[in-house]
């Protein structure tokens, strides 16, 4: 019995040694996420070939390294909800833009700015308005679909595609990087005094012929945003809501508005991480959300392909499609294909369609950076978690 006794001491020993770190804080422990109605099916990390010793290590280190910013992270593993962890964190002000508002716990039922990812989730938007037949070609010429601003869409202009506007190669001038979002010089900023935010946009001079260079240009998403209403004859929010919100069962959400009665396409939506996840979803299940179609194949198809070699702002991205950044990720010796959604303040969603895998990601990082990556986690953790 003594020998018993000396052996259960032990075996508590070692429990409260892995559960408890030097502080005597308690450790995370690898969780299945909860089931809710929200339509998601849940399953445990491993059993999906995604071990948990890594998550495990990866959940650990960012509460122990102060100033991480990081306000959640969802993974989608072969159909499955596998991973679901949220921290505490500021709020999102636009007051000024980037500010903190207050200081709250993040959870599943919050809403959280997705700054730029708004242009991915408006690329979807437009696939769907090509689906449902509502815009015939990306080789259609602006002007033909916008006639009323003609008189600004002139030489070079006049030759301006949906498809350069979709791959960031419209050739329009456009500064929303060397001053502030507090300063009215911004590009981005202006879009919500000018009374007409479309032709602010599309009066900005040519810098190059389209489709020679990539120039970052959230102005050309939100004439995307424009494009789709005036094909539709539905505000953005609408058809986005009839024809992507509602079959995905998306019950938050949030879209700005800019001047002019236009949402703000580029950069104002909010949504739930795992509404999130259900729109990167699309691409790994030929467009279906259970029996709805949303996007077609040939869509994910030409949304995902390499256009156009971006510029240095997302350095670690070698190509970009229709409003998605391309990548490859190395781990495990070797290399993973992967497309993203990116947006200001480290908001990112990460599809690697080879391993039928979703990692999205929400940080704080608006004015400052914080002092653990998005893709060192997703590189030294989640990718190495494939090997376990």
């Amino acid at each position: 019995m003594e020998c018993v006794k000396k052996h259960l001491i032990l075996l508590v020993s070692i429990l409260l040694s892995v559960s408890c770190n030097k502080d005597g804080d308690s450790l995370y422990l690898y969780e299945v996420p909860d089931k809710t109605n929200d339509g998601w099916e849940v399953s445990t990390a491993d059993d999906t070939g995604l071990g948990s010793t890594n998550l495990t290590e990866m959940i650990n280190y960012i509460e122990e390294t102060p100033g991480h910013n990081i306000h959640g992270i969802v993974i989608i593993k072969n159909s499955q909800l596998v991973f679901e962890k949220y921290f505490e964190g500021y709020l999102y002000s636009n007051n000024p833009p980037g500010s903190n508002g207050d200081y709250i716990q993040y959870d599943r039922e919050r809403d959280h700015y997705l700054a730029s990812v708004s242009k991915s989730v408006t690329s979807v938007i437009f696939g769907a308005a090509v689906k449902e037949g509502y815009i015939e070609s990306v080789d259609e010429l602006l002007i033909d679909i916008l006639p009323q601003y003609s008189d600004i869409l002139v030489g070079d202009k006049a030759t301006i595609t949906l498809e350069h506007l979709l791959t960031m190669s419209s050739g329009l001038h456009w500064d929303e990087w060397s001053v502030s979002y507090e300063d009215p010089t911004n590009d981005v900023v202006a879009l919500f005094h000018e009374e007409d935010p479309i032709e602010y946009i599309l009066s900005k001079h040519m810098i190059n012929s389209p489709g020679v260079e990539f120039l970052y240009n959230s102005g050309g998403t939100n004439v995307l945003g424009a494009v789709i209403e005036g094909k539709t004859g539905m505000s953005l929010l609408d058809f986005g809501n009839q024809y992507l919100s509602d079959p995905l069962n998306v019950q938050g959400g949030l879209w700005e508005r800019m001047a002019g009665g236009y949402f703000f396409a580029s950069g104002g939506i909010y949504l739930r991480p795992r509404e999130l996840a259900k729109i990167g979803f699309l691409f790994l299940n030929h467009g279906y959300w259970n029996d709805t179609q949303i996007i077609t194949e040939e869509w994910i198809s030409k949304s995902t392909s390499e256009y156009i070699e971006p510029n240095m702002l997302i350095s670690q991205a070698h190509s970009y499609g229709y409003q998605w950044w391309i990548m490859d990720f190395h781990a495990n010796n070797q290399s993973y294909e992967c497309f993203f959604a990116a947006g200001w303040g480290d908001q990112f969603m990460f599809i690697f369609p080879d391993q039928e895998m979703i990692v999205a990601i929400n940080c704080g990082n608006f004015t400052s950076s914080g002092s653990i990556s998005a893709f060192a986690l997703v590189e030294n953790y989640i990718l190495q978690g494939l090997a376990e």
